[in-house]
Formats: structure tokens, C-alpha cells, sequence
């Protein structure tokens, strides 16, 4: 049955899918932040090990360029986390939003189904009422 809500609902649908898609982005984006930023980390730990190890190589520049690019990649991950965790929260929303709209429509299904069965029940009532009123009057009529 069509409802006037219908409309809304598609709407609404059609928003958290796309929400569903920016958050599924969202979420590769900070996996891979991640990813990288411990990849970092390792290879941080491999050089500074391979530097202390041979005193003939000079790896302070480099473990210093390594580690700001593991803190960027860092706030690069919260950053991401940030992001997923406000995408979550609206479409936790987005999702209250469709359940009310769903709700609303099966309210107004339900009003016209009542709506319905009151009518047929009058028509009924009605059908019994004259079906009395002629056997009352037949009865009258007839002598007895």
C-alpha cells in the first residue's frame, strides 16, 4: 500500500547507502593509516638497530625524517578514527531517522486498514438494519 511517506522513505534509504559507502571508505582509509603508521614503527626499530650495530653509518637524519612521517601517519590514523566514529554517529541518526519514518507509515497503513474495516463494518451494519426493518414490516403487515 502506498503511503505518503513512501517518498521520504526512499529518500532516507538512498542517503544511508551513500553514508554506508563514505563510511566503508572511511574505514579502508583508516586501516591503511594504520597499516602504514606500524609499518613505520618497524621500520623505525629495524634501522635504528641496523645504526647502532655499525657505527659507520650515520642514520640520524633519516630516523629523524622516519619519525616525523610515523607521527603524521599517526595523526593521519586518529584523524581517520575521528571521522569514522562522527560517520557512525550520523548514521546511527540517519537510521533513527528511517525507523521513524518507517514507523509513521505503518501507523498511517494501519489508520487506513482501520478506517477500511470500519466502513465495511457500517455497510454491514447498515445491510442488517434494513434486512430488520423489512422483515419488522412484513411482520407488522401480515394479519395475524
Amino acid at each position: 500500500m502506498q503511503t505518503p511517506y513512501d517518498a521520504a522513505l526512499r529518500a532516507l534509504d538512498r542517503e544511508m547507502d551513500a553514508l554506508t559507502q563514505v563510511i566503508a571508505a572511511s574505514s579502508a582509509r583508516l586501516g591503511e593509516a594504520r597499516m602504514l603508521h606500524h609499518a613505520l614503527i618497524d621500520k623505525i626499530v629495524d634501522e635504528a638497530r641496523l645504526a647502532a650495530a655499525d657505527s659507520r653509518l650515520i642514520g640520524d637524519p633519516y630516523l629523524a625524517h622516519a619519525r616525523g612521517e610515523r607521527e603524521r601517519r599517526g595523526a593521519e590514523a586518529e584523524t581517520a578514527a575521528v571521522e569514522l566514529d562522527l560517520l557512525r554517529q550520523r548514521a546511527a541518526r540517519q537510521y533513527a531517522a528511517i525507523r521513524a519514518v518507517e514507523s509513521a507509515a505503518d501507523q498511517f497503513r494501519a489508520n487506513v486498514r482501520q478506517a477500511d474495516d470500519r466502513q465495511q463494518q457500517a455497510m454491514v451494519d447498515d445491510i442488517a438494519a434494513a434486512r430488520f426493518a423489512r422483515l419488522r414490516r412484513l411482520h407488522q403487515a401480515t394479519p395475524r
